[in-house]
């Protein structure tokens, strides 16, 4: 993990928790099926470096999914709630921003990453 800020958060029955440090590459809005399916709607996502990440707690309780974008999606096996979603070619790491309720700053902007990851717009 990098040196400066960190971050500490999780899903929202609190079993899966992670920390994230340093600053994220960017922040964007997506809207397609699978962030609105996990959602239900458009989806604030923050793009972190994959060394960034790392998870503090709750492993055995993570489902993986194969996203339609390419990425492995992880969600909490006890509340269904999307943790995070695993670019490896890229080396990025997806947040959806509420998993990281501290996470505050304001965040460049990453739409481009949404074309390079391979979400599609409606």
């Amino acid at each position: 993990m990098s040196n400066g800020p960190f971050y500490q958060g999780g899903c929202g029955c609190g079993a899966v928790t992670l920390m994230a440090t340093g600053v994220p590459l960017g922040a964007a809005h997506c809207d397609c099926v699978d962030c609105r399916g996990a959602d239900g709607s458009a989806t604030g996502l923050l793009f972190w470096p994959e060394v960034s990440v790392q998870f503090a707690g709750g492993l055995d309780e993570l489902e993986h999914h194969r996203a339609r974008h390419g990425g492995d999606q992880l969600r909490c096996r006890r509340c269904k709630e999307w943790v995070l979603a695993v670019h490896e070619k890229a080396g990025i790491i997806e947040l959806p921003a509420g998993v990281l309720p501290e996470m505050t700053e304001p965040v460049a902007d990453g739409a481009a990453f949404l074309d390079r990851l391979g979400h599609r717009r409606r």
